[in-house]
């Protein structure tokens, strides 16, 4: 036989059942979620060794300015550019496309030069020049400064330039 429900039966039933039933549906709204859709992962890069390099630098080397009025092109077989230097080769009268710096090497000078009015002080190394040492071999260290292809004005420019002693450093990588 049934046995007649009292409030106080109620009252403990609801306390008791609507966590439970908060538990109950929780899980199942857990549950029904998809899982995320996997992301590929990139595979992890391996740790590149550290690169060493040496610092190489040079005291009171003669620079000058030279100017491209044939519209050829540097030894190095780029461009040239403002910014852009020429260096001796590797001993005199060796082959002019193996220059005593390495082309793309940046030099830079202790103390800043004006091209064209303004002051510069990193260049790289797109040429060579002078291969036997002719004119300036007691300098072995010696820059060209590209100082662009010619006319009246940059003629009259690398004139004044003259020829400076400089200062410059660079870095090599350790071999």
């Amino acid at each position: 036989m049934l046995k007649p429900v009292f409030k106080e039966d109620w009252t403990r039933i609801v306390t008791y059942a609507i966590p439970v039933v908060i538990v109950l549906l929780a899980l199942w709204l857990i549950a029904g979620k998809k899982p995320p859709a996997e992301v590929p992962q990139k595979p992890l890069a391996e740790k590149a060794e550290a690169q060493w390099y040496v610092k190489f630098s040079v005291k009171d080397q003669k620079s000058t300015a030279y100017l491209n009025y044939s519209g050829a092109l540097p030894s190095s077989g780029g461009r040239y550019y403002i910014g852009g230097v020429a260096v001796h080769p590797i001993y005199p009268g060796a082959d002019p496309r193996q220059p005593i710096i390495p082309y793309g090497t940046m030099i830079y000078l202790e103390q800043p030069v004006k091209v064209h009015g303004r002051e510069m002080s990193a260049f790289t190394v797109i040429d060579t020049g002078d291969i036997y040492y002719g004119r300036y071999g007691s300098t072995p260290y010696w820059i060209d400064i590209y100082w662009g292809s010619g006319g009246y004005y940059g003629n009259l420019s690398a004139t004044e330039f003259g020829i400076q002693t400089v200062d410059y450093y660079w870095y090599e990588p350790w071999r």
